[in-house]
């Protein structure tokens, strides 16, 4: 497995990082032209690689000075909206992000003419009034979601308090406003769950890795990145009868110290997702065109 731990990381600064994967990069320079492999959800085409969000937000979950290079990165407006439109160069037509700032990022990118597709996250609990005002804030978009997510870390809290089913009215929310809906987790059996008891959803998100939401007690809060996690949730992912966007595939960064590393997860991720499935990245362009890099790695993967 290619991978750096934290502590094997600790004396390489973010610059190094930056450089140490432009080995073998696309040319940032260089237009690329070529349509991504695309599939069909509902009324909607979309490509097969998503853009997250996590990098917009500085949220690595690797470390607190990647955080604030991040976070410092994208306090400038343009550099998020360069991103996006760099996104759509590169035949990343849909978008997989939440919260008020991104939909403020949002607006602006449309505004200036751009077209990405949009899934929300939908972060309230469930029966809870935020649940409410949180739809009727996302469906006032212009243009509005194609579908949302219930957040991750509510899906797999739920779980974790032994309530699943309490989810099913955040999703019963979502299918009523007309939207594709989603249901995200971090862990395996949540995913799992759901299938066995055929909630009606349409797709699943499912990450790689635990990572700080195990629904064991004594790896809950721990950043951890771990095989068998990601053996656990490509089984699942290969037998649920629903499409489904993988997401972490790069272990946050932990797969990123060296382009071929790089290039070898994306490449995991898509032998070993159905071909009705997505993979999300997060990016930022700071130190290197990561949305070519990406998209070649992609295309590559079905060549």
């Amino acid at each position: 497995m290619d991978q750096m731990n934290r502590r094997e990381f600790a004396g390489v600064s973010l610059a190094a990082l930056g450089a140490a994967t432009l080995v073998g990069r696309t040319d940032a320079e260089e237009e690329t032209t070529a349509k991504l492999p695309t599939v069909r959800w509902g009324e909607h085409e979309i490509a097969r690689v998503l853009v997250g969000h996590n990098p917009i937000k500085g949220g690595s979950h690797f470390s607190s000075e990647l955080n604030s290079d991040m976070r410092e990165w994208f306090a400038n407006r343009e550099h998020g909206l360069e991103l996006l439109r760099r996104c759509e160069q590169c035949g990343i037509n849909a978008a997989q992000m939440g919260g008020k700032d991104i939909e403020n990022l949002l607006r602006a990118h449309y505004a200036e003419g751009g077209s990405l597709k949009w899934i929300a996250t939908f972060y309230s609990k469930p029966g809870t009034n935020e649940a409410t005002e949180e739809l009727a804030r996302i469906l006032k978009m212009d243009p509005k979601p194609i579908g949302a997510q219930q957040f991750g870390n509510v899906s797999d809290a739920f779980m974790r308090m032994g309530k699943p089913d309490r989810l099913k009215e955040n999703l019963k929310m979502l299918r009523d406003a007309g939207l594709l809906v989603g249901l995200c987790s971090h862990n395996h059996q949540t995913i799992d769950y759901a299938e066995e008891h055929n909630w009606d959803v349409d797709f699943y998100q499912c990450c790689f890795y635990t990572s700080a939401f195990s629904l064991d007690p004594a790896k809950r809060g721990k950043e951890t990145f771990e095989e068998q996690s990601r053996r656990a949730m490509v089984k699942t992912i290969q037998q649920v009868s629903k499409p489904c966007i993988a997401f972490k595939v790069l272990a946050a960064n932990r797969h990123c110290h060296t382009a071929a590393g790089v290039e070898r997860a994306i490449r995991f991720a898509f032998a070993n997702i159905k071909p009705t499935d997505v993979v999300l990245l997060g990016m930022w362009q700071k130190y290197k065109d990561q949305v070519a890099e990406n998209v070649g790695c992609a295309r590559g993967s079905f060549a």
